[in-house]
């Protein structure tokens, strides 16, 4: 009689776990995005700085690795970066012209 009692008791000790677990998840990928967001302002903040303030190392740094170097992947990353964002711009007048 005892053992059947328990039964419930295990599904929903194991179904508390497993809520606080999702919740962990929840937590854990949100302060990931807000840490990767900040991440990547950081970036774009710093290396515009340093292109205007240390332009050498810049172009010194692409005559020695050429594209596959940090200059050149952040220089393909912002052109990328800036295409989507005209894209995106497009495509919302003309959204609101439709509408």
């Amino acid at each position: 009689m005892n053992d059947l009692l328990l039964v419930p008791v295990i599904f929903l000790a194991v179904g508390g776990i497993l809520i606080l677990l999702w919740r962990f998840f929840l937590i854990a990928s949100g302060l990931f995005l807000i840490g990767f967001i900040s991440f990547l302002i950081f970036v774009e903040v710093y290396g515009i700085y340093l292109f205007f303030t240390e332009s050498n190392l810049y172009v010194e740094d692409l005559a020695q690795n050429g594209l596959i170097s940090f200059t050149g992947f952040y220089v393909i990353f912002n052109l990328f970066l800036l295409i989507f964002v005209f894209l995106k711009i497009i495509s919302w007048k003309r959204r609101l012209k439709s509408s």
